[in-house]
């Protein structure tokens, strides 16, 4: 969800801004066709390099999590209460970030912080104590069927000492000898008598296999909350993205139809960068390090969380903001669950509680790795007016 408003955003902002033409939907649409010409180059290059954008954006969001859910203090934090984060973009057009003519601000109030790619050692845990008591259940029956054959094996012996063979044998000398082929009536009587009921061995009758009892680990793993969330289906997932797709679209015309005309305004064709604050721990090949633009970046974000009603607007840069003439501008979206920019002042809130301490080694000192600084994305993309 963050990743696709994220370029949906970016492709409002370059047509508000007069970066291209026709809208990027649009022009990712249009046919390629045969020319030549410089115009259809750049319109390639800018096609191409959105495509590239797009796959790079939803890889960024989830390194994002997992550097997030590596924090040490939100490791120590009690379950659930840290779940959920605030993540930060910033489209600035221009020559370069430091003389940029337009920053547009996005910022995510609600991502899902989570280490992705590791196992889940509950489930792992359930999962194995399940196969083990399947295992025992399985052994118990086996021995069950070979103590059931070995007394079928020991029954077999008491019939044949009783099938009366001897009997007949010591009364053949008073009876006339047998002809070659028997009548009927011989061959009966030279059959041996059936067993009484008595001699019959009881053989134990096998009881249907009763359905096997859950393990302790079953128990637990369906009662677990994830189970009893159904997961949406693909196409559940696309109208949600897409329903949320149409709502910013309808914020920003309706901003662009205010007074202040919104984000919309005429600049020259120029260079389009893209930026993301991140700890330092981040890990992602499409972003480099920026640490010289955190104190400009941050400057510009303070502005705009401050037009936006945060109530514990940062106040480190406002020196540095204020000597700005970009306008604070961009889009704030909330999720079920924020904080309300409460990460966004958590830090200011933890630099002042370092300054007034005077002892720094006997208070715990914050990871290197978790300081928060600017990543700018590797591509290029370049508006175009010509068409």
């Amino acid at each position: 969800m963050a990743a696709t408003l994220a370029l949906s955003l970016l492709g409002h902002v370059l047509f508000l801004k007069s970066q291209v033409p026709f809208p990027v939907a649009q022009l990712m649409r249009m046919p390629s066709g045969q020319s030549n010409s410089r115009a259809a180059k750049r319109r390639d290059d800018l096609v191409s390099a959105m495509d590239i954008l797009s796959s790079h954006m939803h890889t960024t969001f989830t390194a994002l999590s997992t550097a997030l859910a590596q924090n040490k203090k939100r490791k120590n934090s009690p379950s659930g209460t840290d779940d959920l984060a605030s993540a930060h973009l910033v489209f600035a057009l221009g020559p370069s970030v430091g003389a940029a003519r337009a920053r547009v601000v996005y910022v995510v109030d609600g991502l899902e912080v989570k280490s992705w790619g590791e196992r889940d050692h509950g489930l792992e845990s359930s999962s194995q104590s399940g196969t083990e008591s399947t295992s025992e259940d399985d052994t118990s029956e086996d021995s069950e069927t070979e103590d059931d054959d070995e007394t079928d094996l020991t029954s077999e012996p008491e019939n044949e000492d009783g099938d009366g063979f001897d009997e007949v044998g010591s009364d053949s000398g008073t009876e006339p000898p047998q002809s070659r082929s028997p009548s009927p009536s011989t061959a009966s009587s030279s059959r041996s008598p059936s067993p009484s009921p008595a001699e019959i061995p009881d053989v134990p009758v096998r009881s249907p296999l009763a359905p096997a009892r859950p393990s302790p680990s079953d128990v637990r793993r369906s009662a677990s909350p994830t189970s009893n969330v159904a997961v949406p289906t693909y196409a559940e997932e696309q109208q949600r993205l897409r329903a949320a797709e149409r709502l910013l679209s309808r914020t920003l015309a309706s901003a662009c139809a205010e007074e202040g005309g919104g984000m919309s305004c005429e600049l020259a064709p120029t260079q389009t960068h893209v930026l993301l604050r991140a700890p330092r721990r981040f890990a992602h090949p499409a972003w480099i390090p920026r640490q010289n633009l955190t104190r400009t970046l941050d400057g510009v974000l303070d502005a705009f969380m401050a037009e936006s009603g945060c109530s514990r607007a940062r106040t480190a840069n406002k020196s540095k903001t204020s000597k700005a003439n970009t306008r604070a501008e961009g889009v704030w979206i909330a999720c079920r669950g924020s904080k309300g920019g409460a990460d966004w002042c958590a830090d200011v809130s933890e630099e002042g509680c370092e300054d007034d301490g005077e002892d720094g080694e006997d208070e715990e000192v914050e990871d290197e790795e978790d300081e928060m600084i600017w990543w700018v994305w590797d591509g290029k993309i370049v508006g175009f007016s010509d068409w």
